[in-house]
Formats: C-alpha cells, structure tokens, sequence
C-alpha cells in the first residue's frame, strides 16, 4: 500500500541526497535543482543566484515569484556538517515508522519539501518563494536578500524552522566579540617590566562577567539576563615565556527589544576603561527578533497563531523584521533533533505541513 505521503517523501529524498553544508557541500547545485521544481509550479519569474563569503566558496540562493509578493516564505536550504555517531549514511534516506532519517530533514529541507508539494496543489497570487543558503554560517544570503530590489513590496514573512509548527514570535539575539592585548613579549626573568596580556584580559574578563550577572535580574518577561559567556582566553607559548598577545572572547544573547547598538558600545567603553590598549571586534551581530502583529498571520496560519511561543534559537526572522518585513517563525520538526546524529522528521507532520502551506497559498499574499 502507497504510503500516503509518498510524494513528500520522495521529495525530501532527492534533497538530502545533496549536500549543502559549508565543509563539504555545493548550496548551487541544490539551488539550480529546486529552479527546476519551482519552474514547474508556474511562478512569473524564477532567480538563482549566488553571493559571496568573506572566505571559501559562495553561498547560493533560488527565488520564485509568483505575482507582486507581498508575502514571503523562507526556508534554508543549506545544513550543518553532519554529526559525529550517525547510525547510517547522513545522506542517504532512512525510514523507521514515521520518523524520517537524514541530514536537514527537520532544518529545514523538511520544509521545503512541503512548500514544493503545496505548491504543486496550488499557486500563489502576490507571493514569493525562497530558499536560502548559509544560514548556518553566516547569513550572507538574506542580508544580500533584504538589501536587494526582491525585497521591495514585502509586508509579512513566513521563517521555516522546527517548530513542530508551533508559530514563534519572539527570541534573543546573538553577539559575539574578540578583546585583543598586545605587548612586546619576552623572558619571563622581565616579567615585572612588561606588558602582561593575560593578566590584563583576565582583568577585563571579570569586568565582563560582573555586567552579565547585573543583567541577570532584567530583561522582558520569559527573557531574563543577556546570557554572557566568557568563551575563551588564550595566549602565550611556554612557562619562562611572557606572551606577547592574549585574546578573550565573549558571546551574549541580548532580549527581544534589546538595542544591540547600544550594548556594543557599553561593552566596548567597559574593556577600555581597563585595557585602553585593547582591541575589540564584534565578529557576530544578530539582532533580536519579535513580531510585531503577530494577530496579522491568524488568516493565513489559523490557530497555531493564536497561541505564538517564544524561541530558544535564532533566526533569519530577525533579519527580516529588522529590514521592516513582519516575521514569524514556523516549520516541522523539532529543533532538539537539528543538528543532532540520525536528525529526524515525522511523516505525518510533514503532511501537515504541505496542508498548511496549501491554505496559505490558497490565502494568497
């Protein structure tokens, strides 16, 4: 007997059969696949299309058009490296009951599989469709999007990830900076005459961690603190030698509603009121996310929008939101399977899924 999600399945087959992640993969050969199923669907226009990366191959993107898009629904198409302790091939399709096996099942070419097959029952009018690569890495595929002339027009988007198709409407942000110290270094028989980077960023790292825990208390309801982290300080070669550089570096996840901006600049004036020598560069930026009318998705998500949750994760929502294009986040599966050995998606909700999206698109943008 026919499993009664066949089409989804065979789908979700051919696309973790392509690897995508930044070590070992190709997001364009992916991409120019997916161009080919949305030619299918009969959109006005379909675009792929590649933007570079500070360093190693360029990230990838496919955009399809149907009408004057006033909606915009996003899933990523690229994935983490796989895991250690896979039980099988990440690659290669394992089904065990309801459960389907395979790198991005659940994050999220689950997702796309269910739009291609929503889109095959039904097109769009005012709506575009895209899957977007190095959002792992990265982001540089939805900052070149939300700067491109695609963006024009767009008042609301729907962000797949694993929700369970739970609809998020909030989570925190993600930053991410390096502290430098320098100093001329030597014999540790001249310890007392020179510059001591360690010393000095282990100063500025309790500095650091005094300012998260006074944070701890405030924050939004359900988003208490900033969660800073410090994550490393390194330096130095050997015992009887006095480094000559030492680094620090430090993450923190500012609330929904927080002013990333301002907070660079308090962290900055902080470590330089202890190390005016010091050198501080932010090497990640992510905004927080909230929706803004999340009562605006009911006619098109129905009920699960009228319950929203708050994340654990971020998104790319953020980017959108951030560049005037409402937001929230939905798909299936769950995210304590992403990124973990033998990922997995459940069937059924998969076929929920492409039900959902065909009444989205019957809504149209």
């Amino acid at each position: 007997m026919p499993h009664p999600h066949a089409e989804l399945v065979s789908l979700l087959s051919t696309l973790v059969s392509f690897r995508t992640d930044l070590a070992g993969g190709d997001e364009r050969a992916l991409a120019a696949h997916l161009a080919e199923l949305l030619e299918q669907r009969g959109p006005d226009e379909v675009t792929v299309a590649d933007v570079p990366r500070p360093d190693g191959k360029p990230a990838s993107f496919v955009y399809a058009r149907f009408g004057q898009p006033r909606l915009l629904v996003n899933a990523h198409l690229d994935t983490v490296p796989p895991n250690a302790d896979w039980s099988s091939d990440p690659f290669v399709p394992r089904i065990e009951g309801d459960r389907f096996h395979a790198l991005g099942a659940a994050d999220t070419k689950g997702a796309i599989a269910t739009i291609l097959g929503a889109l095959a029952e039904v097109k769009p009018k005012d709506t575009g469709i895209l899957f977007s690569g190095d959002e792992e890495f990265s982001s540089v595929v939805m900052r070149a999007f939300v700067a491109s002339p695609h963006r024009a027009g767009l008042e609301r988007a729907i962000v797949c990830e694993p929700t369970n198709l739970a609809v998020g409407v909030r989570h925190r942000g993600f930053l991410a900076f390096e502290v430098t110290v320098s100093g001329p270094g030597g014999h540790s028989s001249h310890a007392d005459t020179l510059a001591a980077p360690i010393a000095t960023l282990a100063r500025v790292g309790v500095a650091l961690d005094d300012w998260g825990r006074a944070q701890r208390p405030l924050g939004p309801p359900g988003f208490p603190g900033m969660c800073l982290n410090l994550a490393r300080l390194d330096g130095g070669v050997a015992f009887n030698v006095v480094p000559a550089q030492a680094r620090l570096i430090v993450s923190l996840r500012p609330p929904p509603g927080a002013d990333t901006k301002a907070i660079e600049a308090e962290l900055r004036a902080l470590v330089h009121a202890i190390a005016p020598e010091a050198t501080v560069a932010f090497i990640r930026t992510n905004a927080p996310f909230a929706t803004r009318d999340a009562a605006s998705f009911e006619p098109l998500l129905g009920e699960p929008a009228r319950a929203p949750i708050d994340l654990g994760f971020w998104t790319e929502a953020a980017l959108l939101t951030a560049n005037g294009v409402d937001a929230v986040v939905m798909g299936p599966g769950n995210i304590a399977q992403a990124h973990a050995p033998d990922e997995w998606v459940s069937i059924d909700e998969l076929g929920r899924t492409r039900d959902l999206f065909r009444s989205v698109f019957q809504a149209g943008g």
